[in-house]
């Protein structure tokens, strides 16, 4: 499967990604942060959205800055058709947010948006792209997990791997493998850490815990797999594999380590941060 292929697939899983609120609370805690900040009186902003998906964000953002000039950013020509027809105004850049500044003025934008990225663009690279997009001073709204995620099912994999099966040996060699290969953020400290080193500073930081509960593998198959929320701590060249593929052996490994009802904790942070 395409990179390009696999965003498209992901375009149709937002209603299941968001089943315990994880997108909709999230993005209420950033809107009041960016309202916080002060921007509301600047009426005429610049704002971008990397990832842009299917435009909720700048949807609900829009009515504070009816004046603003918003563009959008994806991969995914699906969800750029979404985004058009749930806000007709938006500028829909079709691409990657690894090269926005490549289609976009540098230092032009007052406000750039970058929502659950993590999983799918180094945070090095995102960083450096904001900061040449963000006009002086300019404000990054930046949401995202960390492997803090869900700790429940980490402790049951760590137990799992510890078992000294043959299974668990193998799962164990691939985990350490995803692990060291991943984007995701390993924790809290790495996360506000690469803020500073990025010269950011941090105006506003709230973690979300939200609890989940699942009864049965098929719940946390569509949750985990389908919603992409197991998917998006995996190295990305996992998430190209078959479909097919990939549900199965993650069903298999979820059915070992995983005991019902499952009840966890989503982890989520979000940070408003200025440039310096």
């Amino acid at each position: 499967m395409s990179l390009k292929a696999m965003y498209n697939k992901i375009a149709g899983s937002y209603k299941t990604a968001d089943l315990f609120g994880s997108i909709t609370e999230s993005h209420a805690c950033a809107l009041k942060q960016i309202l916080a900040s002060g921007q509301a009186k600047h009426k005429n902003l610049h704002i971008l959205d990397l990832g842009v998906g299917d435009a909720a964000f700048i949807k609900k953002l829009a009515p504070y800055f009816p004046k603003g000039i918003y563009t959008g950013i994806d991969i995914s020509v699906n969800m750029l058709a979404s985004a058009k027809e749930n806000f007709p105004q938006l500028i829909t850049i079709e691409g990657s947010s690894a090269n926005a500044s490549n289609n976009i003025p540098s230092h032009t934008q007052d406000l750039v948006v970058a929502h659950f990225l993590n999983a799918y663009l180094p945070m090095h690279d995102l960083f450096n792209e904001v900061n040449l997009l963000l006009a002086p001073y300019g404000f990054f709204s930046y949401i995202t997990t960390t492997y803090d995620s869900f700790p429940v099912a980490q402790q049951s994999l760590a137990k799992f791997i510890d078992s000294r099966s043959l299974w668990a040996q193998v799962v164990g060699h691939y985990y350490k493998s995803i692990v060291k290969n991943t984007m995701v953020v390993a924790n809290l400290t790495s996360l506000l850490k690469a803020f500073n080193d990025h010269n950011f500073d941090i105006i506003n930081h709230q973690r979300l815990e939200l609890p989940i509960l699942l009864h049965n593998i098929n719940e946390l198959e569509h949750f985990g797999v389908e919603g992409t929320w197991f998917l998006n701590a995996m190295d990305i060249n996992v998430r190209l594999l078959p479909k097919a593929l990939v549900m199965r052996k993650m069903r298999q490994l979820l059915a070992k380590i995983i005991t019902f009802p499952y009840k966890d904790t989503h982890v989520i942070d979000v940070v408003l941060a200025k440039k310096r």
